[in-house]
């Protein structure tokens, strides 16, 4: 294998790293409609947290069960691991650059927004739905361990469009653009499901995921990047 190429993407990963916060911030403030649009996508999903989660958590169907499970496996990390050492490695074997691109906006999506997501989890301490507590508990506190404080926002949402958003962006197949994102959002509906997360998690964690990906999509497009 070529260590050249392996130590040019770990130093991208770096460089990436540095600049995709940044690069998020000037990209809301820029883009100011879209962002008022999803503060506004946020708040409607707080206010019917508990009418979809009645509906969502009263589906009783042997389908429904394989298919959310399948969901819950989509966004636990699993899937993004496979997506990664299958492309990056069969990249580097072929000297692919496109393959080795993927993988590493793969990796990248999942590690940078599950950095945002781990530390909104860890402040905000909000309960999960089956410990039966007000849908608006926020305990807050900055506890890193207690998992059932860890509702908002959803892991498995953020892990689930981070990778769908990078394998729909490199394809111009519009029908399997509309299949990667059928699979977040198959996750998302999981999480509600199996009484883990709220409507207001999943989309809040959709939203961020969605946007760090975007942003590392438009890094790697700069000058100098293959």
């Amino acid at each position: 294998m070529n260590r050249q190429l392996i130590l040019s993407d770990l130093r991208h990963i770096g460089d990436a790293f540095i600049k995709v916060y940044p690069m998020s911030l000037r990209w809301i403030v820029r883009h100011w409609g879209w962002s008022v649009a999803c503060i506004f996508l946020v708040f409607s999903s707080f206010w019917l947290d508990t009418a979809i989660y009645s509906v969502i958590r009263n589906i009783n169907d042997p389908l429904f069960d394989a298919l959310f499970s399948f969901g819950r496996w989509y966004g636990s990390g699993e899937a993004t691991l496979i997506c990664f050492i299958i492309l990056y490695f069969t990249g580097l074997l072929l000297s692919n650059y496109k393959l080795r691109e993927t993988a590493l906006l793969i990796g990248e999506s999942y590690i940078f927004s599950g950095i945002i997501t781990l530390l909104f989890k860890s402040a905000t301490g909000r309960w999960r739905p089956y410990m039966n507590r007000d849908f608006l508990d926020f305990s807050g506190g900055w506890s890193w361990s207690n998992n059932d404080q860890f509702s908002y926002f959803s892991g498995h949402a953020s892990v689930s469009f981070a990778l769908s958003t990078v394998l729909a962006e490199m394809t111009e197949n519009r029908y399997l653009k509309i299949f990667y994102y059928t699979l977040a959002i198959i996750t998302c509906i999981s999480r509600i499901y199996h009484n883990q997360h709220w409507l207001s998690d999943v989309v809040s964690g959709a939203i961020v995921a969605y946007l760090v990906s975007r942003v590392l999509l438009g890094i790697h497009k700069e000058p100098g990047v293959n």
